[in-house]
């Protein structure tokens, strides 16, 4: 009985042993399963939508706000943006601004708009955006001794908007680059020699002769490549490689006011001008022969026997040279030549004269030298002919048609060693031009 009661003892102690056991392990097993889904280890707890706009928790841990181990949640947020700076330069209030260097309007933190720039007529200035919206700047330069107000309107990164607005006045330059004047005149038909011909007040330094140059554009119908060349410190011609074809029509813009031209100088004007190129007619003179050739689009169309200057005192200029203008009648004096010397003394009316050089040289009617056309050489450096020859010349010649008097033992080196040779452009090469060129070879719009 003893042993039974001993056995039956031991095995109920193992039972209630076992059965302890089993429960402790069935609340290991919920522990880890409630740390499975509450997130024991400290991790944020899974959150989802609920209809009345409120989320609900998976886990009464993480919804009373505590980890079991006791670690409190946090969420992270983006830093806030800096706020939007809106700039105008110019600023608000500036008086004297440098009108070559425009305007420009610059928003950190945020995108442009639009801008509105006006001159004190209520003018528009143009402009161009960036692509992103940063900034904008004004096309060209500004107007000397001029008013302007700019409003500018941008948007922050929330969507907020910022609007500024500036007044400000550009400055008066101490010196002017000044039209003087140019050629050829507006709306004239003119010889394929004619060259573009701007003559400046002041003379630009030539550090800044490549602003002076890119203000000025040529446009041109058919198209043809040409460059400006500084034929002296106040005057700059544009020419294309070759002569002008015949019918090219061209255009010229100056949009030089506010253009920097030196230290103190500022350009002060804008213009525009327009010409047509005529039919080719290039005279070729021979003063071996003592006769011209005069050739019509390309074709010779007559011979005419002429006198030039006398050898060897007073020879004629060789060279290309450009019809400056014509004179129906004219009075010519010695004195207009600087000629001293008593034996050189004249006074007369002359026909027909076509000037070709500004020191004088003409071509003319000379009936006083009837005998020597064709023959001798006796004129004090003009280019004498018959009355008949010199109106048939005159009628057929125009302002930009090319005179070319070929050098010789009879002639004086070239026109390029006169000091007042007019528009002796064409004696020098494509190198030579390009080399008084600050901007090289212009594609003509």
């Amino acid at each position: 009985m003893a042993q039974q009661l001993g056995q039956g003892g031991s095995a109920g102690g193992r039972r209630r042993v076992r059965r302890a056991a089993q429960l402790t392990a069935a609340v290991a097993a919920v522990a880890l399963l409630t740390a499975a889904c509450g997130g024991s280890s400290g991790t944020k707890t899974a959150t989802a939508p609920v209809g009345n706009g409120q989320t609900a928790s998976s886990s009464g841990a993480a919804a009373g706000g505590d980890t079991p181990g006791g670690a409190a949640t946090s969420s992270s947020s983006a830093p806030a943006a800096p706020p939007m700076v809106l700039t105008a330069n110019p600023a608000d209030g500036t008086k004297g601004a440098d009108p070559s260097k425009g305007i420009q309007i610059s928003a950190a933190g945020g995108k442009l708009e639009s801008v509105t720039a006006t001159d004190a007529d209520g003018k528009a200035v143009a402009g161009t955006m960036a692509a992103d919206g940063s900034s904008w700047a004004s096309n060209g330069t500004l107007a000397i001794s001029s008013s302007y107000s700019v409003t500018a309107k941008a948007q922050d990164a929330s969507g907020a908007e910022k609007t500024t607005t500036s007044k400000f006045t550009t400055l008066t330059p101490q010196k002017r680059l000044g039209l003087d004047h140019y050629a050829p005149d507006n709306g004239t038909t003119v010889g394929v020699g004619q060259p573009v011909a701007i003559f400046f007040t002041n003379a630009p330094n030539e550090k800044n002769r490549d602003a002076v140059e890119k203000a000025m554009t040529v446009t041109t119908t058919p198209h043809v490549d040409g460059a400006w060349s500084w034929v002296g410190a106040k005057e700059v011609d544009w020419r294309p490689k070759d002569y002008w074809a015949s019918g090219t029509k061209v255009q010229v813009h100056m949009a030089l006011n506010g253009v920097k031209a030196g230290d103190v100088t500022f350009g002060s004007y804008n213009k525009d001008f327009a010409f047509t190129i005529g039919d080719s007619l290039i005279s070729t003179v021979d003063l071996v022969k003592d006769q011209m050739t005069v050739k019509k689009n390309g074709q010779v169309i007559k011979t005419i026997p002429v006198s030039g200057g006398e050898v060897p005192k007073h020879m004629t200029w060789s060279g290309k040279m450009v019809v400056l203008e014509k004179d129906a009648t004219l009075q010519m004096t010695s004195a207009s030549v600087n000629f001293t010397d008593a034996s050189d003394f004249y006074d007369l009316k002359v026909q027909s004269a076509v000037k070709i050089t500004d020191s004088g040289t003409f071509l003319h009617a000379a009936p006083w030298n009837d005998g020597k056309f064709g023959r001798v050489n006796g004129s004090h450096g003009c280019i004498g002919m018959s009355l008949d020859n010199a109106a048939w010349f005159f009628n057929q010649v125009n302002v930009g048609d090319v005179v070319e008097v070929l050098k010789s033992s009879n002639t004086k080196d070239n026109v390029t060693t006169n000091s007042a040779p007019g528009f002796d452009d064409w004696n020098l090469s494509w190198d030579q031009w390009l080399k008084g060129s600050a901007t090289g070879v212009q594609a003509a719009q």
